[in-house]
């Protein structure tokens, strides 16, 4: 039940995924979430489209490295840790609650080859102590 090259290409579906995380953004700040998405993401296609390439490796420069400092993936660390822990907990009930058992661990244990690491949940749970 992994994700297929098809899935991964399928920007119905993306934007579905996309309409689902918007559900736990607050109603009045939606539309400026997807306004600095967007803004973001224009201005990394621009980026993209001058250097030819999808990732660049860059040595860590000082400026670079102040820029980083700058950025709100810097200052916003702790609270997109716990939103991206928030993300996975109402998409692993969702999966779980719509699903059998049985078939909700073939979609969340099933191996990912378009994730990141081993592809594999499961190898992200094994040495964490239940809280």
């Amino acid at each position: 039940m992994a994700e297929t090259n098809e899935d991964i290409e399928n920007v119905e579906a993306w934007a579905e995924v996309i309409n689902d995380l918007l559900w736990l953004v607050p109603i009045e700040r939606r539309a400026e979430v997807l306004a600095l998405a967007t803004k973001s993401e224009e201005s990394e296609r621009k980026k993209r489209e001058a250097t030819g390439v999808r990732m660049m490796a860059t040595p860590w420069t000082e400026q670079r490295l102040e820029s980083f400092k700058n950025s709100p993936a810097f200052r916003h660390s702790g609270a997109i840790t716990r939103l991206q822990s928030l993300v996975v907990q109402v998409f692993v009930r969702d999966i779980t609650n719509n699903h059998s058992a049985e078939d909700a661990a073939g979609i969340l244990f099933a191996p990912h080859p378009y994730g990141t690491g081993s592809g594999a949940l499961r190898d992200y749970f094994e040495d964490l102590p239940r809280s």
